[in-house]
Parts: structure tokens; sequence; C-alpha cells
């Protein structure tokens, strides 16, 4: 007898037979054993989940002349062996990727009305139905609405969503679930038994997550290595046929990012490199951990995790390694990583610039210190315009300072020069000095306040502009005529500024108190601009845009 690959050879023949796929399977016998089949089904599922194999059993039911109690068909009739075997007269298989023309339809309408030779239904398999023509649709669309009594469809498919919502409503829809590990694996184990293979248990796993799903997949990968390692299934084997990393490397550079060791986790990194493991495989055997320790660390619980018990114990010492919102965060780091990493050419130098770029992460405990020390910074500041108090051994004397506005109009901030000119265009003239002031409302609304507050009288020619204040004559001076000019470049010359000073009075613009406030706010300014704690946020990544203390 000729060779059998395994995923022939182990092809299911029964119901039962078929791994995890029990809410079609139980459906499906439930139809027969009533007589409540339909004349159209639709099996959709990623490859090789066994929408083929279910369409063959489910037409063996059909059509056995000895149906078993549980509705299972027999595989002893001679029905049920021509099937089996492909050799049925009334048993078509079309591959609608080949077969997709509107002639190939026309042969089908052609001959479904002739009676079936052999057995009760004559029937139609069209795998990957969603390759047909449009127009080959369209032509198969009334033969499904109204098929001949004798005859059923069993159309399947991976991409249902390219088929026509027309064609669609006229099928009995079964979905076909993607395969867990522990069925896949549990399945290979039964397989490597029967066959009286030595075999590692964890390493059926790794085979299992490789077929992502598929059973077929994990069979063919499973048959290469027995055929490789000389009838063993070991973890050795499968790294060196597939190309996968070490696991001690893979823990090794997840255990160094998450004790902050790039020299370590680089190392790892290029033993992989070294060793001529995909670097790209690599990047994703190592999401897949991290998704397993993020599962721990939030759950507490190793149920949720497909993976040998050896490996779910390390995923919970290294759980312990970081809190879970550092495992969220890194996780999410290295799936946008991954996504750089497998479409390009430079993935070791992706690879490792990942690496220790995870490494630097700084964790929740140092933002919650960052955030504490940030609070301390600001609750020493003077609050709601106070002074803050400084012992001296005698009276304060302060300097006559300068308040705070632009030195000359060319400096003038690039936000007030827009407002401006939008002002000096569209403005009122009657409160252009109102206008004037406005422009400093976002800049500096210490200056602004003080300027809207002044008395002022204003007509076609000219703004005059009365200040009280403790400045000296020649800080007065210099101070208007900081003003004047930056009044000029706002109105374009269209009017003139007058200032005048008076001494005291109760409408002080700037007073020694005042001037004291400023300097102490330009003091705090500049020691926390200068503090550890701001040079602590800087390393941690942060940018600082700039320090207020008001």
């Amino acid at each position: 007898m000729a060779y059998q690959v395994v995923a022939r050879k182990w092809r299911p023949q029964r119901f039962d037979e078929v791994v995890g796929q029990d809410h079609v399977t139980s459906t499906l016998k439930y139809a027969i054993l009533n007589k409540r089949t339909a004349p159209v089904y639709l099996f959709t599922g990623i490859r090789g989940t066994g929408k083929t194999t279910l369409a063959r059993i489910l037409v063996k039911a059909l059509n056995c002349t000895d149906l078993q109690p549980d509705g299972e068909p027999c595989n002893k009739c001679e029905c049920c062996m021509e099937i089996s075997e492909g050799k049925s007269p009334d048993v078509v298989e079309i591959d609608g990727a080949s077969n997709n023309s509107v002639d190939d339809v026309r042969d089908i309408k052609e001959n479904i009305s002739y009676s079936p030779i052999k057995s009760k239904f004559k029937v139609y398999i069209i795998d990957e139905v969603h390759m047909l023509s449009k127009s080959a649709f369209n032509a198969l669309l009334k033969t499904l609405e109204e098929p001949p009594a004798h005859s059923v469809f069993i159309l399947a498919t991976t991409d249902p969503q390219k088929i026509p919502t027309t064609v669609l409503s006229r099928c009995q829809r079964y979905d076909l679930k993607r395969l867990s590990v522990d069925d896949v694996v549990n399945q290979l184990a039964k397989i490597l038994d029967a066959e009286h293979r030595e075999y590692e248990k964890d390493a059926l796993y790794d085979i299992a997550r490789e077929g992502e799903g598929s059973m077929r997949d994990s069979q063919t990968i499973l048959e290469q290595l027995v055929t490789f390692g000389g009838g063993k299934v070991t973890e050795k084997e499968i790294a060196m046929s597939l190309g996968a990393s070490d696991k001690e490397q893979l823990r090794g550079i997840i255990e160094s990012i998450a004790k902050h060791d790039p020299t370590a986790a680089v190392t790892f990194a290029r033993e992989i490199y070294k060793s001529g493991k995909s670097i790209k495989k690599a990047a994703r055997d190592i999401l897949s951990l991290l998704h397993g320790i993020l599962l721990f660390s939030e759950l507490g619980d190793g149920s949720f995790i497909e993976a040998p018990a050896e490996e779910i114990k390390w995923m919970e010492e290294c759980s312990q390694l970081a809190s879970t919102p550092d495992w969220t965060r890194l996780f999410r780091f290295w799936n946008g990583e991954y996504e750089g990493i497998k479409s390009s050419d430079f993935d070791l130098m992706l690879f490792e610039v990942a690496v220790i770029t995870a490494c630097s992460f700084p964790t929740m405990s140092d933002f919650k210190s960052f955030a504490k020390n940030i609070s301390s910074a600001v609750t020493a500041l003077p609050q709601n315009g106070q002074v803050a108090e400084k012992k001296t051994d005698g009276p304060v004397k302060t300097a006559p300072k300068q308040p705070e506005i632009p030195q000359k109009p060319a400096e003038m901030p690039e936000k007030n020069e827009k407002a401006a000119a939008e002002t000096s265009e569209n403005g009122s003239e009657d409160g252009l000095w109102r206008d004037f002031a406005g422009t400093f409302k976002k800049s500096d609304m210490f200056l602004y306040g003080r300027l809207m507050s002044l008395p002022y009288r204003e007509d076609a020619a000219s703004v005059s502009v009365t200040i009280n204040t403790t400045l000296d004559s020649d800080n007065g001076d210099e101070f208007s005529k900081r003003l004047t000019s930056l009044f000029d470049s706002f109105t374009k010359g269209r009017k003139k500024l007058s200032v005048s000073f008076e001494k005291g009075g109760n409408s002080s613009i700037f007073t020694e108190n005042e001037l004291r406030r400023m300097e102490d706010i330009e003091r705090r300014k500049k020691e926390m601009a200068e503090s550890g704690v701001v040079k602590a946020a800087v390393e941690m990544g942060f940018e600082i845009k700039g320090v207020f203390a008001e």
C-alpha cells in the first residue's frame, strides 16, 4: 500500500472524530436523525479546521444504508466506502479556484437534473467557493434556491465575506472555529501514541502554536519533524527544523528587560542572530510570551494560558519582576515594534534598538515618585499672588525691577504679532488701547490685567494713559519707551501713545510688593528648571515645554 501523509491517514471518518467542532457536528447529527437536512450548506473557517472533512462525513451520513443510531455513518456499506475512497459517481468535488467560470456552472446545472446512480442524494461539494466569478454566482443562484429534491450542495470557503449576500441567504451556514492549542496537542499526542513514536509533550505545544489553529498545518509540521528527528519529536529538533530560537534566550531577553539590563538583553539578541535563527520569529515569540505574562500578572490564573506547565510556572515567576501596568505597556510597545521588525530588511538593528528602548522604560513606581516630587514642588510655590515670606535680619531692600515685557518690538511673541495684525485691521477705533492690552492675555495674564485697569483717554490721533507707580524716574522712562514702541508696532503708526506717571495712589500698576512677587516667582521658576525632579523627568523621556510658577 502506498505511503499516506499524516494529514490524510488521520483524516476523521466520523463526526465524533472531528476535533474542536462539537457545535457543528452535534447540529448536523440531529438534523440527519430527524430528516431535517437542508439543500445547501456553507462551511466557513480558516484552513485546516475540517471544512472538507465535515462535508464528506455529511455526505456519507446522508447516503449511508446502515446509519447508526447516533447519526454517524457506518463506514462499512458500499456508499460509505466509495465516498471515503473518492470513487462515488454521485459525489462531485469541485475546486472553485480553478473551475470558476459560467461554463463550469452550466455543466453543474445540466447534470444535476439526472437522478443519482447508487446513492440517495447527488451531492456537489464546491471548495473555495468564494473564488467563483460574479457571473458564475449569478448563474448558480436559481439552482441553489430551488435544487432538485435528490440533490445537495455543500459549499466551503475561508473567505465568506467575498460571497454575494444573495448566495449566503440561500445557505445554511456553519462557522468552524479556530482550534485551541490544547485540542491540537491532544490530537498530535494521540497520533504519535498510535504510531509508537517518542516525543516530548512540551514540544507538541510548539508545533500547535506554529500551526496557528490549523490541524492540517500542525500535522504537516509533525510529519516533517518525525522524518527530521529520526522518529523522535523533541524541542531541540523543532528549534532546528523550524528556525525557532532557544527558549532560554527568549526568556533571558524578557527577564533582562524587566531588570533594566540592556547589556544582557542585547547579548541574548546577538546569540539568536549568530545561531542563524529568525529574528522576526524571535520577535513574535517574545510577543507571545509577554501576552502570557500579562495574563498571569493581571488574573493570577494559569488556566487562561495555553502552554506547558513548566512555561506557565516561569511566567508566574517572571510576572513578579514588574507590575501589571508595566507589563501592559511593554506588551503594547513590543507589538508596535514587531510590526516594523517583521517587514524590515534591517530586522536585527530594529530588534536591538527595541530591546534597549524597552530596558530604559521607567517603572510605575518611578512615575509615582516623580508625581509626588512634582506635587511637593508645586505646593511650595506662592499661592494666589501672595509673596513667600523670607526670614531676614533687617529690612528687605528691593531694587526696582522692570516688568516682564519684550525688550523691543522685533521680539514680540509670534502669537501677539498675529493678534496685533488682525486687531489693527479689524479692531474698533474707540477701543484700540483695549485691543492692544488684549494681545497680552495669553502670554502674560498679569500684565494684561494691569494694562486693562489703567485709566486712558483716546481720540482720533492718540491714546493717553496714566500709570500710578512706585518706580523711580529712570525706570519709569525706560518702561514708557518700551510700551510706546510696542504700541507703535501694534497700530502701525495709526495712533501715538502718550504715557504719564504719577507716584503712589491706590491703583498702582507696579508696587514694591508686586515687584518682589515677580522676583520671587522668577527665582522659583529657575529653581524648578534646575531641580533634580525636572532633570529626572527629562531623563525619563518627558519633554519640558515650559515652567509655570504662578
